[in-house]
């Protein structure tokens, strides 16, 4: 089967695909509307076996092979030798390429020392009729005493076999409520913002349809009218993830059921959080929060629709790559718990951890819609799943 091979971070931006036009004044006072554009055949190398990333530069779709200055993120001059770079140190590289009066946009790779998981196999290669599911994430905090309510429709409908097949939970804690500490806190405003939550509690189903208040008919409702309009297109979704030191590197493939642009988005969750929320009555599981979203890993410039892998065509596969390293990810979200809700995070427990991939594919109008989502392990593979 034709692969179509592309490469992104968890912890870095994307850099597929990356363009700027120039904005140099050419002989005469005429402004370029020439695109130079520095393209990477993947973000994320090992600093070890001799591996490397793929430099292209073109003008305009035209290879540039002379002539070229490349740049570090602090716009100092950087031999790549034959357009290819390499690392046998642990980090995150930005580059950018002058080519004459054009300049390119950054780009960022990412070394790692933990070897890059295989793909995932496909154990039904002619198959493109996968098993879909809604992505539902209820933006709450434990301060919220009107947000119980909403928590007994979702917990209704967990316990509702029929309806939870089709759905991914997830718990955003993205705000506090009359300064009551959530060790649960998600410290990531963009996110929020982009959602637009205004206030607890708020859920969205694949992370547009809202519900602010309602109930479990309402929502089962939308969740089947969701589920059923993508049914037909929905792509697979494979991963090959590995946790090792305190780190953990994701292969993810999308197999497209219909041609289209595809993105992928990733979540870090983590279970069994206890915290006591607030009006929760005698519903002593309240207090024990599971799916909660430590890390989200799925910004395109302004959108969190995922970061692009690649045009695929039916039956074809893409691939992208996720990178984290949790001991960054706890440091940075205890600060701003301190600072935002006066608690740090609980100490990790990776038994605890586990993660959320989606796809999203091109609404054929510029924007973007989630297609699938699962929920996988962050140590183990996890095949696409077939009806």
């Amino acid at each position: 089967m034709k692969r179509i091979l592309s490469f992104a971070s968890l912890l870095a931006a994307a850099v597929m695909l990356i363009s700027c036009s120039g904005n140099n004044g050419d002989e005469g006072g005429s402004v370029s509307n020439k695109t130079l554009k520095l393209v990477s055949d993947k973000n994320l190398i090992q600093t070890f076996g001799g591996d490397y990333a793929t430099l292209t530069l073109t003008l305009d779709g035209e290879p540039v092979t002379d002539g070229v200055i490349f740049f570090d993120g602090s716009n100092k001059v950087i031999e790549i030798p034959d357009f290819k770079f390499s690392s046998d140190k642990v980090g995150e590289f930005k580059i950018w390429a002058n080519y004459g009066t054009y300049n390119s946009e950054t780009i960022t790779i990412k070394a790692i020392d933990i070897e890059v998981p295989e793909t995932p196999a496909d154990p039904q290669p002619s198959n493109t009729d996968f098993k879909t599911k809604v992505l539902l994430t209820e933006f709450t905090t434990v301060g919220c005493s009107a947000c119980p309510s909403m928590k007994r429709i979702l917990h209704e409908l967990e316990s509702n076999a029929s309806v939870a097949d089709k759905i991914v939970f997830t718990e955003a804690h993205t705000g506090l409520v009359n300064r009551i500490a959530d060790p649960c806190y998600l410290h990531n405003s963009s996110f929020e913002e982009f959602c637009m939550i205004t206030g607890f509690p708020t859920v969205k189903l694949d992370l547009t349809s809202t519900f602010n208040n309602g109930n479990n008919l309402e929502i089962k409702s939308a969740v089947s009218q969701i589920h059923a309009a993508k049914e037909d297109i929905a792509p697979g979704i494979a991963v090959n993830s590995v946790m090792e030191d305190g780190k953990v590197v994701a292969k993810v493939t999308v197999k497209a059921k219909v041609s289209s642009s595809y993105r992928v988005g990733a979540f870090l969750l983590e279970d069994g959080i206890h915290a006591t929320q607030t009006n929760a009555g005698d519903a002593s599981w309240m207090h024990n929060h599971d799916n909660v979203i430590r890390y989200v890993d799925a910004q395109y410039k302004t959108s969190f629709f995922g970061i692009p892998v690649a045009e695929i065509e039916a039956g074809k596969t893409g691939d992208i790559m996720f990178s984290w390293i949790l001991d960054d990810i706890w440091t940075y979200g205890s600060e701003k718990g301190e600072i935002n809700g006066g608690i740090a995070w609980p100490e990790r427990n990776d038994d605890k951890l586990h993660m959320v991939v989606f796809a999203t594919m091109s609404d054929g109008q510029g924007g973007y819609v989630i297609a699938n989502v699962i929920d996988c392990p962050v140590n183990g593979v996890t095949q696409f799943e077939y009806r």
